[in-house]
């Protein structure tokens, strides 16, 4: 499903407005914490500028994909987006928050594929991503200072908030996004769909950026299951109700 939210026109800009398909991938519900972000964003999605150049405020179109399987909605959401003839997507999980410059931050960084990275939900909340190198971001930069203004060339980001322009998915073979079996040193692993995407872009001669600013400002959500410590549930009595 896709909503075209038309921002209306305004004069006296230099350029037309930049059209971007936020592309959330979901089951049947999303968060409520995700549905206000993403709203504020909306709102708050104003002019932005590109190599010294204004252009108008930014249009939206917001599309909605719903499978169980997250790299068969990311595929799917490619498609409208190109239906609809945007020029950016920005995937968008819905188990993110996010600040409302998140869009006109990433736009006006003008590179093919950037994003923000995160923790990961479980303990021990290592942070996504892989380097240059090909080691897990957790690792490459440990021990260093990061963030600023600049952005962070990686290998890899995860997929939870990346913005990518259009004209990446022209350079690249369907599907854009599997989940394919590696195997390393006798070791069998499956690749996410998110770094498989970055690996072919980067082999078709695109860069993936890290924006800290962004970075520092998402949230990954979670869950969590609380309980009274003291009370402890004899095996018999496990499928028991328990006051």
């Amino acid at each position: 499903m896709s909503t075209k939210l038309d921002s209306g026109k305004l004069p006296h800009r230099d350029a037309r407005p930049i059209r971007v398909a936020i592309c959330v991938p979901s089951g049947d519900m999303v968060h409520a914490d995700f549905s206000m972000a993403l709203a504020a964003m909306a709102y708050q999605c104003g002019p932005v500028t590109i190599q010294g150049k204004k252009h108008e405020p930014i249009e939206l179109a917001l599309i909605n994909v719903k499978d169980s399987l997250v790299m068969m909605a990311r595929n799917a959401l490619v498609d409208e987006a190109q239906k609809l003839g945007v020029d950016y997507v920005l995937f968008l999980d819905s188990d993110m928050v996010f600040h409302p410059w998140t869009i006109r931050q990433l736009i006006e960084r003008d590179v093919d594929i950037v994003g923000g990275t995160y923790v990961k939900r479980r303990p021990p909340h290592t942070l996504l991503g892989k380097a240059l190198d090909g080691r897990m971001l957790e690792e490459a930069i440990a021990g260093q200072q990061v963030g600023g203004d600049r952005l962070y060339e990686a290998s890899g980001i995860p997929g939870g908030c990346m913005l990518i322009k259009m004209g990446v998915f022209e350079k690249l073979q369907k599907p854009y996004f599997q989940t394919p079996a590696q195997i390393t040193d006798g070791v069998a692993w499956v690749e996410g769909e998110d770094y498989f995407f970055c690996r072919t872009a980067r082999e078709a001669g695109f860069k993936v950026w890290i924006d800290w600013p962004v970075s520092f400002t998402l949230s990954h959500i979670g869950q969590e299951v609380f309980k009274i410590p003291s009370v402890e549930i004899k095996p018999e009595a496990g499928n028991a109700i328990v006051h």
